[in-house]
């Protein structure tokens, strides 16, 4: 009898069922490995769950194969110290790139001439990513719930939906934390995609006004003739054609009020916000009566403010009231650490949606979200994994940079084509010295990618043969990859 046979003979008791019967199981998984760590059984539930073949497991050792996500494989725990393992969650990525979420039970096989001597380990586990998919609906399901209740003040978003571990965003949200808690007004300056709204709305949640309504106005999708009535509201006669009407500042009696692109609001209704700030009062448009704006102010805007008040599309007395505390949020590309946590919290949200269990992220990918420069900011991050969701088929688990929109493999590319061939030649100041070093170094690639195939490398660089075959010789380039 094999040695293999015997050990898990040993590991069952002496039955007389063949062991070929153990690896057809397939409810369960039944893995076995020998004291050296090398796999000895392997059953079919195994094969299922790891969506790996028999034979391109049997007889190798579990660490040439498997990347375990957190501590060591619980085989070797068992193989070390002979002591059973039983009910652990382990988490780890097979050679296939499928990530695994088993409850797992080991136990030591001991030699029968020596006791304490362990000659392999029985591992039985079974898939749970089913009941933590279900866990994870249930926990969506709830936080819609809360989402909803949220909903009822005019808001979803709280500090807790704010995704970020650099210093950048810790010291941003520090802030709007502690300017929470005051009545003073706040402006969040930042460009376009890197959450304003969602601080505006976590400063109201977070504030005393939190039961009370929050209001928001882009101040730039409103026409500048209705905006005035629409921030004030109306009284009928006014003009052609008005009606009593409320206005924002009205419906947000007692919440929270957010102007965003303020610097899109003309310097005439600029004056008319600054003295609602200063005196705490204003007027329909058209009407005499004195209304108490009893709010919260909070605002934004898509640019430097000191810029905008440079440009005359910011009054600087208006700056000085509204900015009582300013938060500025930096672009994604000053703090490329928050990507990490920002896409695996897209997979999760927006693949569950979608049924697509996207679980990790392959560092060919990292490499390209890294390398770009996100001039649309979270915005423009949330699309491209949107994207990837929608391209990857539903057995997919591992994001690859084919799944990413074209132009982001395209940036990629390009920079290190600058990377290779332009910033070595950028000491030298002569343009004609700098060409010609591209190009013989380029030729040169694309010969040696070929194998020196004059056709095929005319085509790949679009030219002609002749015209490859005539800078061949005017850049003095050899016929081999030793003369070269």
């Amino acid at each position: 009898m094999k040695v293999k046979d015997q050990l898990i003979l040993e590991a069952f008791g002496e039955s007389s069922f063949p062991i070929q019967d153990v690896e057809r199981i397939e409810d369960v998984c039944i893995h076995v490995v020998d004291a050296s760590g090398k796999i000895i059984c392997y059953s079919k539930g195994c094969e299922i769950i790891e969506n790996m073949k028999h034979e391109d497991v049997i007889g190798k050792n579990m660490s040439d194969i498997y990347d375990y996500l957190e501590n060591e494989s619980m085989e070797s725990l068992v193989l070390k110290t002979g002591k059973k393992v039983q009910d652990v969650h382990v988490k780890y990525t097979s050679p296939s790139g499928k990530v695994a979420d088993v409850i797992s039970s080991t136990y030591p096989v001991f030699s029968k001439n020596d006791p304490k001597k362990v000659d392999a380990a029985i591992c039985i586990y079974r898939d749970i990513s089913d009941y933590i998919h279900m866990a994870n609906t249930i926990n969506k399901l709830q936080n819609d719930l809360k989402s909803q209740q949220l909903k009822n003040n005019g808001t979803q978003f709280t500090f807790k939906d704010i995704i970020g571990t650099s210093t950048h965003m810790a010291e941003c949200v520090r802030h709007a934390e502690i300017a929470a808690q005051t009545t003073a007004p706040i402006l969040i300056a930042g460009p376009t995609g890197t959450g304003k709204e969602v601080f505006a709305q976590s400063i109201h949640n977070a504030s005393p006004q939190a039961n009370k309504l929050f209001v928001a106005i882009n101040c730039s999708a409103i026409p500048e003739n209705l905006l005035e009535s629409t921030l004030f509201g109306t009284v009928k006669g006014s003009f052609t054609g008005a009606v009593d009407s409320v206005g924002l500042l009205e419906t947000a009696e007692g919440g929270t009020i957010f102007l965003d692109e303020i610097n899109s609001m003309h310097m005439g209704l600029q004056s008319k916000l600054l003295r609602v700030l200063e005196t705490g009062k204003y007027r329909k448009v058209g009407g005499h009566k004195e209304i108490t704006a009893n709010i919260r102010l909070l605002s934004a805007l898509n640019q430097d403010p000191l810029k905008a008040i440079e440009e005359k599309r910011l009054r600087s007395d208006l700056y000085y009231r509204l900015a009582v505390f300013s938060i500025h949020l930096p672009p994604l590309k000053d703090r490329k650490q928050d990507i990490l946590d920002l896409v695996p919290s897209f997979l999760s949200t927006e693949g569950s949606a979608m049924g697509k269990q996207l679980f990790k992220v392959s560092d060919e990918a990292q490499e390209i979200l890294l390398s770009h420069d996100w001039p649309g900011n979270i915005r423009e991050l949330k699309h491209a994994v949107t994207h990837a969701i929608y391209i990857a088929q539903y057995q997919d688990t591992i994001l690859t940079p084919d799944l990413l929109p074209a132009y982001l493999r395209k940036n990629i590319a390009d920079k290190k084509i600058y990377e290779k061939y332009l910033s070595a030649s950028m000491d030298d100041k002569n343009l004609k010295n700098t060409l010609n070093k591209i190009e013989k170094q380029m030729i040169i690639d694309v010969l040696q990618a070929n194998d020196h195939n004059i056709s095929k490398s005319s085509r790949d660089l679009g030219i002609s043969r002749q015209n490859l075959q005539y800078k061949i010789r005017l850049h003095g380039i050899k016929s081999s990859d030793d003369e070269l």
